[in-house]
Order: structure tokens, then sequence, then C-alpha cells
């Protein structure tokens, strides 16, 4: 992919710049009208991998290095996320984000879980997801 950005000698990068503006905005619209859970980590990949291609674009090192560090940061938090995912989908035989809040409230360490995976790959501080994210800012 840096190959053929590097050959194009930036001829078309307005036209990649808004690709992945439109792709995080209108996932990140998409997302807040989910109501089922993996698709909701679907479409929060789809605004991740638009704000890499977005870094991508820039083509200096710390975007280059951010970048690295923002694939690094959602590979782990997606796996995790899509595993949390499945455990509930394989406990409670359902995926809507409106049955949640009972499962939440009986079992204490899940909850914990899930909130620290979910707060990861919003960006909270301490993850690895908000460095990368605030190195591509």
């Amino acid at each position: 992919f840096l190959r053929v950005m590097k050959s194009m000698n930036f001829v078309y990068n307005n036209v990649w710049i808004i690709i992945a503006l439109l792709g995080m905005v209108l996932s990140s619209f998409i997302c807040v009208f989910q109501s089922d859970s993996k698709s909701l980590a679907a479409y929060s990949s789809v605004t991740h991998m638009s704000f890499l291609l977005l870094s991508l674009i820039f083509m200096m090192m710390s975007s280059k290095n951010s970048a690295l560090m923002m694939m690094l940061a959602h590979g782990y938090t997606s796996t995790l996320m899509f595993y949390v995912i499945g455990e509930f989908y394989h406990t409670s035989s359902t995926r809507m984000i409106y049955f949640m809040n009972s499962f939440m409230n009986s079992s204490m360490i899940f909850s914990i879980m899930f909130a620290m995976i979910f707060l990861s790959n919003s960006g909270m501080p301490p993850s690895l997801s908000f460095l990368s994210e605030f190195i591509i800012i």
C-alpha cells in the first residue's frame, strides 16, 4: 500500500482523504444506531481502519509508527471484543445490546472485562489505542 501511495506522487491525495473521512463519519454514525453487538464491533473496526488510512495518507515517519501501533492495538482489542461478544452469545443466545444489562448485573468479572475492552477500543487514555490516535492527530 505504501509503495502504491508513493508511486502515485499524491495525485489522488484528496480523493483518499475524502474516502477516509467519509468512512470514519458514516461508520461512526451507523455505530450509534446499532442494536447488535457484533455489528457494532464490526463498524467500529471500519472506523479504526478509516482512521488508519487517513494517517497513512500523510506519509510522515510519525504517522507510519502510529499506524503500526494502531494496527497492533486494533488487532488486540477487536479480537477481545469479538471473543467477549461470542462468550455473551454462548451464554445468553442473543447478541442484542439491550440484554447485556441484566448479564452485567449478574457477572461482575464479565462486566469489568467488557468495560475495559470497549473503553480500550474507544481510545481511553491508558490504552495503546489512545496513544496511537493521539500521535496520529
